[in-house]
């Protein structure tokens, strides 16, 4: 009797086991309609899109830090001004204009986490795989294509192209390290 008891438990232990190994077999990352977003010109989660009013941004920035200094938080906000553009950083993300394109707003936007639903270290397949949809162009990432990454080198970039808007994915080591998204039009550096 005990070698019977055994047995069944043996036999349902396994096919729990294998259930738990099943499941949708497709991938973790969901397929995510990037052409959506380069329409609406913005990264999910960012707060401000492409076009986004500069003073406008500042303002809010600026009253954000204000909140957060009274409350003992710490809150990144600075603005670099260099020979032809500004950057806008907030922490979580990095904001540009051309100086001479300011009434155009935020032509830039760099994500240094998560973009698109894809957590910094997502591979390059994992990124190809859910945007299959979507042609793509992949280079070498230089200081052109990746100036907001301090001290990068090496890496490789994926770029989908919607007429005027491009959204970026830099990789170090094949893992998802930025993301960006900006205007053709109105970022011309």
């Amino acid at each position: 009797m005990k070698k019977i008891i055994s047995i069944f438990i043996c036999a349902v232990m396994l096919f729990s086991f294998a259930a738990c190994g099943r499941g949708d077999d497709s991938s973790d990352t969901a397929a995510v309609d990037i052409e959506y977003f380069a329409g609406l010109g913005e990264i999910p989660d960012c707060p401000y899109r492409l076009g986004e009013d500069i003073d406008a941004l500042q303002s809010t920035l600026s009253a954000e830090e204000k909140t957060a200094v009274e409350a003992g938080e710490d809150y990144v906000y600075l603005v670099t001004e260099g020979e032809k553009t500004v950057q806008i950083n907030n922490g979580a993300y990095l904001y540009y204009y051309e100086k001479d394109k300011k009434e155009n707003g935020v032509s830039y936007i760099a994500a240094l986490n998560s973009a698109y639903g894809f957590e910094n270290g997502a591979s390059v397949l994992e990124v190809k795989e859910a945007l299959s949809g979507f042609e793509y162009t992949e280079e070498d990432a230089d200081s052109d294509n990746v100036f907001f990454i301090l001290g990068f080198s090496g890496g490789s970039v994926l770029k989908y192209t919607f007429d005027n808007i491009v959204i970026m994915f830099v990789f170090e080591d094949n893992m998802l390290c930025a993301a960006a998204i900006y205007d053709t039009d109105n970022w011309t550096l």
